[in-house]
């Protein structure tokens, strides 16, 4: 029988998943993260996996770094190999003071909590992204020259005195504008009560022209009744 080329990569995937996830107590107990992935190929479950990292890299400029620089991060990121107990166990030099000493506080989680935390974490890393864009924002705008503040501090009695200024030039322009604007009502009365005059003065002299051209017509007719 022909052995699969695949066979490798997928005792290796199978190895990485016993690292994340434990291994079972007896053949015949079938882990539960594996009941989605029964009877799929090593293809097309590494394939799942690109496009899960994929579609976690494009939401978040951090995680896309992240998993860009997984060369550099993998001394991080690297899960310690499963240990044989009976080895322990028949080390001479193992004692329990120094096996106490040497578990850590991170080695007391299991993988899987580990990575359910670092997946998790996703959320706070994208915030974390959008504070730092908009930090970067406010650099180019030049807000973080703000901390030369202190070298105004002699010069908050000058201030202080051209605010002085500034209020009451803005009290006298005030008052001016006031001025200005009961000129401008005194005006608008001045006008109404000149043209109010005009007409009464037009209105008389009409009055007096037709009682001339009266007077005159009189005066001609009496003229004509002599001759």
């Amino acid at each position: 029988m022909a052995q699969s080329p695949l066979l490798p990569l997928d005792l290796r995937i199978r190895t990485i998943e016993a690292q994340l996830f434990g291994v079972p107590n007896s053949i015949s107990e079938t882990p539960s993260h594996s009941t989605s992935t029964v009877g799929k190929p090593a293809t097309r479950r590494l394939r799942d996996v690109q496009e899960s990292l994929e579609r976690l890299g494009s939401s978040s400029e951090g995680i896309k770094r992240l998993i860009d620089g997984y060369n550099q991060y993998l001394p991080l990121l690297t899960l310690p190999t499963a240990s044989n107990p009976s080895a322990q166990n028949d080390d001479p030099s193992v004692t329990p003071s120094t096996q106490s000493q040497s578990i850590r506080e991170e080695d007391l989680l299991p993988d899987s909590v580990k990575l359910a935390m670092i997946l998790e974490a996703a959320g706070d890393i994208t915030t974390a992204e959008r504070d730092l864009r908009e930090v970067e924002i406010l650099k180019g705008r030049g807000v973080e020259g703000s901390g030369d503040l202190e070298e105004l501090i002699p010069l908050r009695g000058e201030l202080v005195k051209a605010m002085q200024e500034s209020t009451k030039q803005g009290t006298e322009l005030d008052k001016a504008r006031n001025e200005v604007g009961h000129l401008l009502m005194r005006y608008n009365e001045f006008t109404d009560t000149a043209s109010e005059l005009f007409l009464d003065l037009h209105h008389q002299l009409e009055a007096l022209e037709e009682g001339v051209a009266k007077l005159e017509r009189k005066k001609r007719k009496e003229i004509a009744s002599r001759y």
